[in-house]
């Protein structure tokens, strides 16, 4: 029993040292949409939700159960963020986003945004 506890503690201080060694990353792009930004274009949803613009698409869209997503164009690579709150002011807007990657699901540990400048 005792070597099943020990094994579980050092199991469980090692995932807190990888945990812990992910560095934050700066990334940069736009804030738009999933739905939008896989179709390549806000065309159809904008008449779908009677969105006048695609600012006002990106967040009708996020309503209708999308999400916020980063897209980086230079690399061509929408990552998906877990916070959904902080880029809702961004929406349309070029971005630094600070947090780290989970390169599994692309999705970004959101710590900060701001615009680009």
């Amino acid at each position: 029993m005792k070597k099943q506890t020990m094994g579980l503690v050092v199991l469980l201080i090692m995932v807190g040292v990888i945990a812990a060694a992910q560095k934050e990353s700066t990334f940069s792009g736009e804030i738009s949409d999933r739905y939008c930004t896989k179709a390549n274009s806000h065309e159809m949803m904008m008449k779908r939700h009677n969105s006048p613009t695609t600012k006002q698409c990106i967040p009708d869209c996020v309503k209708a159960g999308g999400a916020y997503v980063l897209v980086d164009a230079a690399t061509k690579t929408i990552y998906e963020l877990d916070d959904q709150k902080k880029p809702a002011p961004f929406a349309e807007q070029k971005v630094k986003i600070t947090g780290t990657l989970d390169k599994a699901t692309k999705t970004i540990h959101v710590t900060d945004i701001q615009a680009s400048k």
